[in-house]
């Protein structure tokens, strides 16, 4: 796969088995033998660096990339269009519920991601509160 030099970084840890570390595999890009996916939709890169899900291309940006790889995000870099971006992608691809399934709760973590991420772009769905979910699942047993 080539890609230009600003999606270099985060698509090769992908392809290197031993270079995994750090990677959100969770609310992002995971490798399902050679395809790329997130939540329940395939993922394609251009040579640009550009990110295809569903038929409809995100432009590369660093932030955006970091979204969608990185467990500890650097925030430095993600722009609040990088977080709309990401957040439609979840949204699309069902990436932040459990088991990628649109009717389910978000899929809650003590992780960074979750915590300093997906908490925060989705505090006013109905999915959005942990003690929701967390009581749901209390109920449930």
């Amino acid at each position: 796969m080539t890609v230009c030099a600003l999606a270099s970084p985060y698509v090769s840890p992908y392809l290197y088995e031993s270079k995994r570390r750090g990677l959100d595999t969770e609310y992002g890009i995971r490798r399902e033998g050679g395809v790329f996916k997130i939540g329940d939709s395939q993922v394609s890169v251009d040579r640009d660096g550009n990110i295809h899900i569903k038929d409809v291309e995100f432009p590369a940006t660093k932030g955006l990339w970091e979204l969608l790889t990185r467990k500890n995000v650097d925030t430095n870099s993600v722009t609040r269009d990088d977080l709309k971006e990401y957040k439609t992608i979840l949204e699309m691809t069902n990436a932040h519920l459990e088991v990628y399934n649109p009717n389910a709760n978000i899929h809650t973590s003590k992780g960074n991601k979750f915590m300093d991420v997906i908490s925060k772009i989705f505090s006013t769905t109905r999915h959005s509160s942990t003690d929701v979910a967390l009581r749901r699942k209390w109920v449930k047993y």
